[in-house]
C-alpha cells in the first residue's frame, strides 16, 4: 500500500462515526474513576448508548453501588435536599441500562 492509500485509509477510519465519543466516554469514565466528580459522571451519562450491558457500565465507571435493580455512582457533595449526587443507571430483566440520570438521591 502507497503511502497516499494509507493516508487515506487513516482519514476515513478517523472520521468514522463512534470513534470519537467512545474515546470520550472511556475518558470521562477514567476521570470519574480518578475524581469521583460530578462533571464527568454526567458526561458518561449523557455519551452512554441505550440499552448497554452493565458490564460496560462497570468498565468505563468502575463498581458500583449495586442496589440490584440499579446501579448508582456517587460523587462526594450533597445536593439542596441534603441528599448525596450521583448516578442511577436502571437495569432491566435482560443485564441492560433502560433509564439512567444524575442529581440527588433522595430515598
Amino acid at each position: 500500500m502507497t503511502g497516499k492509500k494509507s493516508f487515506k485509509y487513516l482519514i476515513i477510519i478517523s472520521l468514522l462515526p463512534g470513534c470519537g465519543p467512545k474515546n470520550d466516554l472511556s475518558q470521562f469514565g477514567q476521570h470519574y474513576q480518578k475524581h469521583q466528580d460530578y462533571k464527568s459522571l454526567q458526561k458518561v451519562v449523557e455519551l452512554l448508548p441505550e440499552n448497554i450491558d452493565t458490564s460496560e457500565v462497570k468498565k468505563i465507571l468502575g463498581e458500583p453501588i449495586s442496589m440490584g435493580f440499579d446501579f448508582r455512582y456517587t460523587v462526594d457533595s450533597t445536593g439542596v435536599n441534603g441528599c448525596v449526587v450521583g448516578a442511577v443507571f436502571h437495569i432491566d430483566d435482560k443485564g441492560k441500562i433502560s433509564n439512567k440520570w444524575t442529581g440527588e438521591i433522595c430515598e
